[in-house]
């Protein structure tokens, strides 16, 4: 691997891998992008398919070359020299990127200082830096071991380290307003570190994370405007507050009105089952009568069968003897 194709990556821009939520805080409408430390441009390509104006700052030979295929303007300087700012003085932009870029500086406030001179009024710069206050980090340290690398929390080339409270301090005392956090939370076990973590006892990870919200935070993302524009930004943010809230009013409204109507549906629903039940209870009424009476006629009948069986049967009445008389004659038997 080069030493810039470790920052060479693919990556669903509406996903939700870490690039993808960075360039979400990126508004739709802001058109001019300045975007430091691009590398080989994963994401300036995604900017500039979505229309927006790039201008990028880098140092690397080998990112330079891969940028200059790109439909940007390219800006070869240090960060922390101060050619790159003699470039575009006098130049206002919209968005400022400096996401994975502050680590790499030794004077990282100094570059946070000049930025506010290069925002547009109500302008934004999303910051993003790893975070060494993640578990895995603080395991391989209690192993006594805090070893650099080619990428990752300890990449070798990180020369500055963050925590969410020294990147917020920093920020309030260069006259910047954080004004939204999100944080890249990455299980230690699927991390770099997940080695060190599964040497701890169980009573060291929970002795270490107890009572410790963000110990997965591997990456944290502030995004800052100036405190100058903040009376602005808080009435902007208000409105914007408003219209979300009247958004989800009208929409609790919609799925009101056709609760509501299916629960008319249903009550209509219901009186006409009460009906017809009440009508077949009736019938059914009628219907036990109408047994109740064939089982006393039916007891009737079965009591009168019973006193006719009961009574004497009559005696046939004797055969007259002229008759028996003729029937021998006949040849007839006497029972004939």
């Amino acid at each position: 691997m080069t030493d810039i194709g470790r920052y060479n990556y693919a990556f669903d821009p509406d996903g939700e891998e870490w690039a993808a939520r960075l360039l979400r805080r990126v508004p739709p409408d802001a058109g001019s992008v300045l975007e430091l430390g691009p590398g080989p441009g994963a994401m300036t390509r995604v900017l500039r398919s979505r229309g927006h104006r790039v201008t990028v700052v880098e140092n690397d030979p080998q990112a330079l070359e891969v940028l200059r295929t790109l439909d940007v303007e390219i800006i070869s300087g240090d960060l922390e020299g101060t050619g790159w700012l003699d470039t575009i003085a006098g130049r206002r932009f919209d968005t400022v990127l400096a996401c994975d870029v502050l680590e790499h500086l030794r004077r990282p406030e100094e570059v946070l200082q000049r930025l506010g001179d290069l925002l547009a009024p109500m302008g934004r710069v999303v910051i993003s830096v790893p975070n060494i206050a993640y578990a895995g980090v603080l395991a391989s340290m209690r192993g006594g071991v805090f070893d650099y690398s080619d990428k990752g929390q300890l990449d070798r080339t990180h020369v500055r380290f963050f925590t969410k409270r020294s990147l917020e301090k920093m920020l309030l005392d260069l006259g910047w307003a954080p004004r939204g956090w999100e944080a890249n939370r990455v299980p230690v076990e699927s991390s770099e570190f997940a080695g060190y973590w599964s040497a701890l006892s169980g009573d060291q990870r929970q002795a270490l994370l107890a009572g410790w919200q963000d110990f997965d935070a591997y990456q944290w993302m502030v995004v800052a405007t100036l405190a100058a524009d903040a009376p602005r930004w808080e009435l902007v943010e208000a409105r914007g507050d408003v219209d979300k809230l009247r958004e989800e009013l009208q929409a609790l409204t919609v799925v009101h009105q056709r609760e509501r109507a299916s629960l008319l549906e249903h009550q209509k629903a219901f009186a006409e089952a009460k009906d017809a039940i009440a009508k077949m209870q009736s019938e059914i009424r009628g219907l036990c009568a109408d047994m109740e009476v064939l089982r006393v006629e039916k007891r009737m009948v079965e009591a009168e069968l019973a006193a006719l069986q009961a009574q004497p049967q009559p005696e046939p009445p004797p055969q007259n003897p002229w008759v028996r008389r003729w029937n021998r004659l006949l040849g007839r038997s006497a029972g004939h």
